[in-house]
């Protein structure tokens, strides 16, 4: 059924893009948080020497540890994303706008495939291949992953939706 349901475009793709990044906006302020708390809890046990920086922020962001903080960062935008696709093929931006992402045979996503559809998506830059392809609906990501993002009726996304907070 979602094999041959029509294709979203840019301006509902872009719009699920602004809605997740105030979801993430938060997920990353938590995430944030507890890495900040990691460290104070070391420091107070005498494993991390503080002294020298201004802030548990400054310690962060010197020298490999920036790295590593980031790293830490781009793997729960990642996880988010691998998250949402495998488990309900959409994220909270997508399903307001209902839209879902499956495979090109209207199948879930694997793990692998979503975190490769993640990565090639490259922060949302990859949804302007639309316009390069223009008629085909499929996104850079889309097409080097072989999946679709598809609209779907308000039926079944409430369907959906109730199957999900049911089970």
């Amino acid at each position: 059924m979602l094999a041959n349901a029509p294709r979203a475009g840019f301006a509902r793709r872009l719009a699920a893009i602004i809605y997740d990044i105030l979801v993430l906006a938060a997920l990353l302020m938590l995430s944030a948080g507890i890495a900040m708390l990691l460290v104070q809890l070391l420091a107070w046990a005498g494993l991390v020497n503080l002294s020298g920086y201004t802030d548990i922020a400054d310690y962060l962001n010197t020298g490999l540890r920036r790295w590593l903080y980031f790293s830490y960062l781009v793997a729960v935008i990642l996880s988010f994303y691998v998250y949402f696709w495998c488990k309900a093929g959409q994220t909270l931006g997508m399903r307001a706008w209902r839209i879902v992402v499956v495979k090109q045979n209207g199948l879930p996503l694997s793990p692998l495939q979503a975190l490769a559809r993640a990565l090639l998506a490259l922060f949302g830059l990859g949804n302007v291949w639309l316009w390069l392809r223009w008629g085909k609906g499929l996104a850079l990501q889309d097409q080097l992953t072989a999946s679709q993002m598809v609209v779907i009726s308000k039926e079944h996304s409430k369907s959906l939706n109730v199957h999900k907070t049911a089970g």
